[in-house]
């Protein structure tokens, strides 16, 4: 039998969280599903434990990449061999609640392409967080959402309202647009050009999903933010949603430049300034920091940058300190 949905687990050398995924998955109320744990790395211990768990239950199959891949990839190649109508495509570290399945189903119409719920926010122990999740439906505007067909989609994906762990997506929409490989929060790209072509996107309120926050996560350290813009800047929206995209784009600038300039690519850094969406200011010092370094001599201007940013940061930290 075609299962109904696939919960796609890409894994890479974390078989502590990956038990955890995996059981929560193997918990879902709807039992016509398959667990599909593919693997980018080369540890012997997680893929002894997932096969033997692939071998005690006939709904989990393991497969493994032949070269690492990346996050992108292992994604796509992943969603490649679901075998589900649907796919949730959900991180290793993270957990599905039993009605996750079941929930998002239920809301579904013959047109739906996206099924997104709220998600707890848990910690590197597993523990939840709650005033953290209730801040991040705020955040996300995922508050103002009711049940149902979502009116404004392209307004929802920009405003980051659609977490990929929280969602069930038709499985021939991810594969027919595939997945950026050289992103490390690559959902957001792929949901954008699902409401460019007007995918129909539906939400349940309810919290079906846990996503974990902590040290170790794929974009802990930031987003990719000047290979996403790149992606983004592209992709049209209604006049009524542009400036929903602006707010999210502006700080995606700033945040390009400030990577490129601390690895020392200016010509790279000067072009992401030319966007429309990068904010120009003779008021904001992080900006001037910004248009003087791309200016100055390579080296003189990587060195002033970075002096100046470890400046910004010592005095908000001490005004921080010092206004608690």
């Amino acid at each position: 039998m075609t299962p109904m949905v696939t919960v796609c687990i890409p894994t890479f050398r974390r078989l502590s969280y990956l038990k955890e995924a995996v059981l929560a998955a193997q918990a879902q109320t709807l039992q016509n599903i398959e667990v599909l744990i593919s693997d980018d790395g080369d540890s012997e211990e997680l893929k002894s434990w997932s096969e033997s768990t692939a071998r005690a239950d006939s709904r989990v199959r393991y497969r493994r990449n032949e070269k690492n891949l990346g996050l992108g990839g292992n994604w796509n190649e992943c969603a490649s061999a679901a075998r589900g109508q649907w796919i949730v495509i959900q991180g290793d570290d993270d957990r599905l609640l039993p009605q996750f399945c079941e929930s998002l189903l239920r809301i579904a119409a013959s047109d739906s392409t996206v099924l997104f719920s709220n998600h707890y926010v848990i910690d590197g122990r597993g523990d939840r967080l709650e005033k953290e999740s209730e801040a991040w439906t705020v955040r996300y505007r995922r508050h103002l959402l009711p049940r149902g067909k979502v009116e404004h989609a392209a307004r929802c994906v920009w405003s980051n309202s659609v977490s990929m762990t929280a969602a069930l997506v038709r499985a021939d929409a991810i594969k027919r647009l595939g997945i950026k490989t050289d992103l490390n929060t690559p959902e957001i790209e792929l949901f954008a050009r699902l409401a460019a072509e007007g995918a129909r996107f539906d939400h349940e309120p309810a919290y079906l999903a846990e996503f974990r926050s902590h040290a170790e996560s794929s974009t802990a350290s930031g987003l990719f933010s000047e290979r996403l813009l790149r992606y983004l800047e592209p992709i049209a929206v209604p006049e009524a949603v542009e400036e929903t995209k602006r707010a999210f784009m502006v700080p995606l600038t700033r945040s390009a430049v400030d990577r490129l300039l601390r690895a020392g690519e200016q010509a790279r850094a000067l072009e992401v300034m030319r966007s429309r969406y990068y904010p120009h200011s003779f008021t904001d010092p992080a900006l001037l920091a910004q248009a003087l370094a791309v200016r100055a001599p390579l080296r003189l201007g990587t060195r002033a940058y970075l002096l100046a940013r470890r400046l910004h940061e010592a005095r908000m930290g001490w005004l921080n300190r010092y206004s608690s």
